[in-house]
């Protein structure tokens, strides 16, 4: 429990409430990366899949990055020689994705404040592979499903879904609920009431 705990209380100490809804932790994942922050974050996600083989540990394009590949290093010295790869979505298509050569679903980026797309490569997840889902929030759960369908789309399965943040607030869990999956979070923000981050107890739930 030290490390959630560890990671409940640095989310507290550099967190800051932008308004309701925002939570901006930009020292700790997405403008200044803390690589500590996120390999404890790692590490603890990768506990939830302990018992299970995983090829691919999918996130979205760009805070999710950092995390993933931390999660990626404790699960593939638990499974080595079968290593997981680290694959992203992409919001924007590349020229190496050739017409017909990927996945693509509408999505919404808060942080944006608006519509976009994510691709994936019909070649970087095959059908079968055991998918473990992780990103840094969870919120509405526009960019988690997004996530979801494209692994559908390729014809993987669904491990379990890991966040680092969780706005319990916004019931992003509901929008998850199709894909059979569970879904665990390591910080649950329960409030930002009066420009203050509330926390839930540290659970890996």
């Amino acid at each position: 429990m030290y490390l959630l705990e560890r990671i409940n209380a640095m989310v507290k100490e550099q967190g800051k409430a932008v308004g309701d809804s925002i939570v901006n932790v930009d020292t700790l994942l997405n403008h200044r990366i803390d690589y500590t922050f996120s390999a404890y974050a790692g590490a603890v996600l990768a506990r939830i899949v302990r018992d299970q083989h995983i090829d691919v540990i999918l996130t979205a394009e760009a805070s999710g990055i950092s995390v993933a590949v931390f999660t990626a290093m404790t699960v593939n010295n638990e499974q080595w020689p079968h290593p997981a790869s680290v694959v992203f979505a992409k919001k924007s298509r590349p020229i190496t994705l050739p017409e017909g050569g990927y996945h693509v679903v509408d999505s919404f980026s808060r942080t944006k404040n608006k519509p976009v797309q994510l691709f994936l490569g019909s070649h970087v997840i095959q059908p079968g592979d055991k998918v473990f889902i992780v990103d840094d929030f969870l919120a509405k759960g526009a960019t988690m499903a997004a996530l979801g369908d494209l692994v559908t789309m390729a014809q993987g399965e669904i491990v379990a879904f890991g966040v680092v943040l969780e706005k319990t607030f916004e019931h992003g869990r509901d929008e998850l609920t199709r894909f059979g999956a569970p879904v665990y979070s390591l910080v649950k923000v329960t409030s930002l009431a009066d420009g203050e981050i509330h926390l839930a107890p540290p659970s890996l739930s």
